[in-house]
């Protein structure tokens, strides 16, 4: 094999998105190829993982939106409560559509969220009943026209739910348009299905 040869497959291998699932997701809480297809996007989107939260860190609260439309780039938005009720939104996009691989990171940015904006959030959240809604996932990641995964980490408790384009009235998707809104993810609403 010629130094050039030998290169191209060392470069092949150290940008090809490396994922694995059980680091994100426990076993079992999703179908394996969908955890499989989602931990490449959040790899790519260098996304930390909220399952080993909840095993470090008892007293951590967070949410995430991982939102993957087969015709438009993926999304995450991730809120993470801090100390004195405030908090952060997180929002990352990539390259590609959520029905192929993740293309290269290419929007970020975080939102403040100060005490009142904060327990609005986390309210909607309760609201929505999430810590008590049916779990699980599609066996499916590719055949809807979005995925909707919004994860939880509340009291050392690790939550994920999985939904294939919910419609408008599903909690999932009051939660996830309202994180959408507070991280100031600019998206035309006819973008969002």
């Amino acid at each position: 094999m010629n130094s050039r040869m030998l290169w191209w497959t060392a470069l092949a291998f150290a940008t090809a998105v490396r994922a694995f699932p059980q680091s994100y997701f426990p076993v079992g809480a999703l179908p394996e190829a969908a955890a499989l297809h989602y931990a490449r996007f959040l790899t790519a989107m260098h996304e930390p993982s909220l399952h080993a939260l909840s095993r470090q860190n008892p007293g951590a609260e967070a949410y995430r939106l991982l939102w993957l439309r087969s015709d438009q780039r993926p999304a995450t938005i991730r809120f993470v409560r801090k100390d004195g009720g405030t908090g952060r939104f997180y929002r990352r996009m990539t390259g590609g559509s959520g029905s192929t691989l993740p293309g290269g990171l290419r929007e970020y940015g975080m939102s403040w969220s100060w005490k009142s904006r904060t327990a609005s959030f986390l309210s909607t959240i309760d609201d929505a009943g999430f810590w008590s809604l049916a779990g699980g996932g599609s066996d499916t990641p590719g055949f809807c026209r979005s995925h909707w995964i919004l994860e939880g980490v509340r009291q050392g408790q690790y939550r994920v739910i999985d939904r294939c384009s919910p419609p408008e009235t599903d909690p999932i998707r009051i939660i996830g348009v309202r994180a959408m809104r507070l991280a100031n993810l600019r998206v035309h609403g006819s973008q969002i299905y």
